[in-house]
């Protein structure tokens, strides 16, 4: 009886799939899937007539290679050491490890338990007789690489600085670029840097009066804009500090930042060096929020009348309190019609307001959150264009010297039209360096404003953070850093109910009040009649005694200012003053009680109600443009139901 041998069934490869990537940013999915993919392929087309089966894939995410224990390349080894595996495939060997210690022990460790090694990119196979020497060489290569990015990044830039070259970006204003590309004084610059200094030190001019007078003069900026404060205090920083830092940096296989840098020294803008500081000092004291021209009093500078000109504090000894006065300089018979209003109020009404806002710090963090947007990635993407742009202003360089060497060198000296060859190709590659350097200019501009913006947003995060908890505890000039840094703006949009601040102080209007006496309506022959002698007061009545007794009816009926009649015609052009002492001495002396009992007969007007703020609308603004304001339109001291935290939808509104 014959027997039948079966065939003998072949074994079946136990792979194992390794991946590691070291930054977050390739944690989210980019050399992961490069990684398996490749891995993949390698084991589909190494392994395609030899039957396998993938145990696992063991992956490291966002672990630096320099570490000689990672959990799962541990856990790998500890399944090869248990005889689990048979191959282990990596997409490039340095994978493994960043040091040819660190790679050589644990290849080396793995091989000698039987166990296949290789790469995807086909470089190393331990099944290959070659191993051994690829092993070492491109371990070697691995480190030597590593060690070497910083040196390709940036090792020629600070070559070229040490030697006083510019490395990159613009030069500071003031500064221009020789054709050595070295830096040296702009004359046409350094006359605006010049004229700068005369306005902010000699004319103590703020940054935003400085920027007027030099667009009055004809400067622009290099982009040929109009100079802005802002604008103006961010360039001129830059061009007195006579040095710029060049920092480079480049990031290894673990996402870790190497960095170096290098200070240049600028030729000197200034002949006296006492003089370049000072204005350095100046320059920092304007960084900060716009000087407002009133200082005294919380709202001076941030409360705007009708008219459109802003008011200012004033003091009165006289009552014991402050009003707010429109700075517009028209009189009454130039139609000019805005009425104080009191100061404790209205103050009171809106840093209420404010402290709503100050109160919920998430809320004003979202704010400014919202306000910066996309700044930070903006500013990444105009660093990233610079480089750009420098990268291939080096090269045209480079490629200017070799083109024109080489046309030279086979050009006829004697020939016009081998010269006029040579110049269009210098004419061409400076048009070119022209236009990128125009490019570098404006994106060097953008990079700056949003910078700044950026800088702004961190003051004021630091500040709210910081006096969130006792908003309501902070002294006027705290109050009022808080109001420059939002640089809230308060605009009056209409009157106060009863006509006139302060109201509820006038001593007449009170003495009505309480005696429940009503205000005539008017004063005509027959009644003026019966009051002229009271009003006189023993002495021979006067012309002016009757349109300034008319006045002073009509003055507490509307409930207005006592100067809302100055140089009022109807008393021949005499100032306010004079109605106010010649009322004042009718009351204190009982004249006008007396004149009121005369009068009881005739038809008067009831009493004004006591003053109520005119309506304003409040505004945050943390920019000065139209749509980053943040709005909030107040009622007659009734609470706004948008709030100066409106969202997004209701400043649209608004």
């Amino acid at each position: 009886m014959s027997s039948k041998t079966l065939p003998r069934q072949r074994k079946v490869l136990r792979v194992a799939i390794y991946l590691r990537v070291s930054t977050t940013k390739q944690l989210d999915g980019y050399g992961l899937d490069v990684q398996d993919e490749r891995c993949r392929a390698w084991i589909d087309y190494q392994l395609k007539n030899t039957p396998h089966t993938i145990v696992d894939v063991y992956c490291d995410g966002g672990v630096s290679g320099k570490l000689a224990h990672r959990d799962n390349l541990d856990r790998l080894t500890a399944d090869i050491e248990a005889g689990l595996i048979d191959v282990v495939i990596f997409a490039k060997l340095d994978r493994i490890g960043r040091t040819m210690r660190n790679i050589h022990r644990w290849v080396y460790d793995v091989t000698d338990h039987g166990v296949r090694v290789a790469t995807a990119d086909g470089r190393i196979d331990s099944d290959d007789d070659m191993f051994g020497i690829q092993l070492s060489l491109l371990a070697y290569m691995a480190e030597v690489e590593h060690a070497l990015i910083l040196e390709r990044t940036m090792g020629g830039r600070i070559k070229k600085i040490s030697g006083g070259g510019w490395a990159s970006g613009t030069p500071p204003y003031g500064y221009m670029l020789d054709e050595d590309s070295e830096p040296v004084i702009n004359p046409a610059e350094l006359k605006q840097v010049e004229m700068f200094a005369k306005l902010a030190l000699d004319q103590k001019l703020s940054r935003g009066e400085a920027a007027k007078a030099m667009n009055e003069a004809g400067h622009r900026t290099r982009t040929g804009k109009l100079w802005e404060g802002n604008n103006l205090i961010l360039r001129m920083r830059l061009a007195v500090r006579g040095y710029v830092d060049f920092s480079f940096s480049g990031t290894n296989e673990d996402g870790e930042e190497i960095s170096t840098s290098y200070r240049l020294e600028l030729p000197p803008l200034f002949e006296n060096e006492a003089r370049r500081k000072a204005l350095e000092a100046a320059l920092e004291d304007m960084k900060g929020a716009p000087r407002t021209t009133y200082s005294n009093h919380l709202l001076s500078g941030h409360l705007v009348s009708e008219c459109g000109h802003s008011r200012y504090g004033v003091a009165r000894s006289q009552h014991d309190d402050v009003i707010y006065r429109c700075s517009n300089p028209a009189t009454i018979a130039e139609g000019h019609t805005c009425k104080q209003i009191p100061g404790k109020e209205t103050e009171g009404y809106v840093w209420d307001e404010v402290s709503k806002l100050l109160s919920d710090p998430a809320e004003i963090m979202g704010l400014v959150d919202e306000w910066l947007g996309t700044v930070p990635d903006r500013a990444e993407s105009y660093r990233a264009r610079l480089e750009e742009i420098e990268t291939s202003l080096s090269k045209l360089r480079t490629t200017r010297r070799k083109k024109i060497a080489l046309l030279v060198a086979s050009l006829d000296d004697d020939d016009e039209q081998d010269q006029q060859l040579i110049t269009e190709l210098k004419e061409e590659i400076a048009a070119k360096e022209k236009k990128l350097r125009e490019e570098q200019e404006r994106i060097s501009e953008w990079l700056e404003e949003a910078e700044h913006k950026e800088e702004r947003a961190q003051g004021m995060r630091s500040v709210i953070d910081r006096i969130s908890a006792n908003v309501q505890e902070l002294s006027t000039p705290e109050k009022k850093r808080i109001l420059e840094l939002l640089r809230v703006r308060v605009d009056i949009v209409g009157e106060s109910k009863s006509g006139r601040a302060g109201g509820s102080k006038d001593p007449m209007l009170e003495w009505h009040r309480e005696k429940k006496i009503s205000i005539p309506l008017g004063v005509s022959d027959e009644q003026w009649g019966r009051v002229e002698g009271i009003l006189a007061g023993g002495r021979k009545p006067k012309p002016e005694d009757r349109a300034c007794f008319e006045m002073l009816l009509e003055k507490l009926r509307e409930d207005k200012g006592w100067h809302d009649y100055d140089r009022d015609d109807r008393m021949g052009g005499k100032g306010w003053g004079f109605f106010y002492r010649l009322a004042r001495r009718w009351f204190m002396d009982g004249m006008y009680a007396a004149a009121l009992e005369e009068l009881a007969p005739y038809e008067g007007a009831a009493t004004p109600v006591d003053y109520t703020l005119p309506p304003m609308k409040i505004y945050g603004v943390i920019d000065d443009s139209p749509e980053d304001v943040v709005k909030s339109e107040v009622g007659e001291r009734t609470p706004s139901t948008k709030g100066i935290t409106a969202t997004s939808a209701e400043r649209a509104a608004a």
